[in-house]
């Protein structure tokens, strides 16, 4: 059976929101806490690392690995993919995956269907489409991390996606969500205070255990309560390498093109 090691990477020299991984979503959770713990149903995950720098400024996060339980590793500072990497080595992995730390709602419920599609159809890279920016996790097959790496500057790994979703390179796979209807305009991520807010009001909102919230209550308690910055048309713009930014619309249109030209399989929960 292939080996699954998810890798969440997260530092807490965020510039819009400074320290953001360390803010509460909620009275129980620091919004790192939250991810840990809701990516500890999925059961074919086999080690949890959270993944960090080496810099003094990260040195909370081994107090947060040991208070939740997983495991931590601790590199390059500007590198994701070394990071991603060196974790997949130690672990003898098969497949990593990478959640990074300003993903609060990852769709967890959808990954466990995920690992077993990437495994079965022995895809390079699996994701989840028509769900909400800032939702999906990346399957990566280590042996294809590594040969992107050779393709990369790894200053700028943190924007893996666009180097990695390469269906003219590498078996990429997409899958939907049977019963969803696409909700790709929307967004979860909290890169702002704006969407620290948000994520607040709707774990606010929820009447039950927050760790198991799915993405389609997510979606009918900010369509039900009208939730301001809930979609990515509210914010604009994307952030890229290098410091560019690009309308949405720009990167959506970029986006269709990798994902009509991947595999896609279907996955009903």
């Amino acid at each position: 059976m292939a080996r699954t090691i998810a890798c969440v990477i997260a530092r807490t020299t965020s510039t819009r929101l400074p320290l953001k991984v360390l803010r509460r979503v909620d009275n129980q959770y620091r919004m790192i806490d939250f991810i840990l713990q809701r990516l500890k149903v999925v059961k074919n995950i086999d080690k949890i690392y959270l993944c960090t720098s080496n810099e003094m400024v990260d040195d909370i996060m081994e107090d947060i690995a040991e208070d939740n339980q997983v495991e931590i590793y601790r590199g390059s500072p500007e590198s994701v993919i070394d990071r991603m990497i060196a974790v997949g080595e130690i672990e003898n992995a098969d497949n990593v995956i990478r959640i990074t730390g300003d993903n609060v709602f990852t769709s967890v419920e959808y990954l466990e269907g995920q690992i077993l599609i990437h495994n079965k159809q022995n895809l390079d890279y699996t994701r989840v489409v028509g769900v909400p920016v800032g939702s999906t996790a990346e399957v990566i097959k280590l042996s294809t991390l590594k040969k992107c790496y050779q393709n990369i500057d790894p200053k700028v790994s943190e924007y893996l996606l666009l180097y990695i979703f390469r269906p003219d390179i590498y078996k990429c796979g997409v899958i939907s969500i049977g019963d969803l209807k696409n909700t790709s305009s929307y967004t979860m991520t909290v890169d702002t205070l704006e969407d620290l807010v948000r994520t607040k009001k709707i774990l606010d909102l929820y009447e039950y255990n927050p760790i198991k919230i799915t993405t389609k209550e997510i979606l009918t308690i900010i369509d039900d309560n009208r939730l301001s910055n809930s979609t990515i048309f509210d914010s604009g713009m994307v952030k890229m390498p290098y410091g560019i930014e690009i309308p949405f619309s720009e990167f959506q249109k970029d986006m269709q093109k990798r994902i009509d030209s991947s595999e896609h399989y279907i996955l009903k929960v």
